[in-house]
């Protein structure tokens, strides 16, 4: 199963998670830029939209990033005794 979280990014280096299907109650900061971050941790882009800048000098694009969920190790049943 794999988890998605959307990133907003903007041609001044500026990115934060819009949406994010990952552990929302982890502590991010918010004045650091979020995507290299994301990227480090294994988050991989799979799409980006551009989305304009409206009428600010600023141009933003919309991220999509998966990546793989972590398998919870389960402890297998001990062999039966023969």
């Amino acid at each position: 199963m794999k988890q998605f979280c959307y990133v907003i990014v903007n041609n001044a280096g500026h990115s934060w998670i819009t949406l994010n299907g990952a552990d929302t109650s982890a502590p991010r900061e918010q004045i650091a830029p979020i995507l290299p971050q994301l990227l480090q941790e294994g988050w991989e882009p799979v799409r980006e939209t551009p989305m304009g800048g409206g009428t600010s000098h600023l141009a933003h694009s919309l991220i999509l990033l998966e990546k793989a969920a972590a398998k919870a190790m389960t402890p297998r049943p001990a062999k039966a005794k023969k």
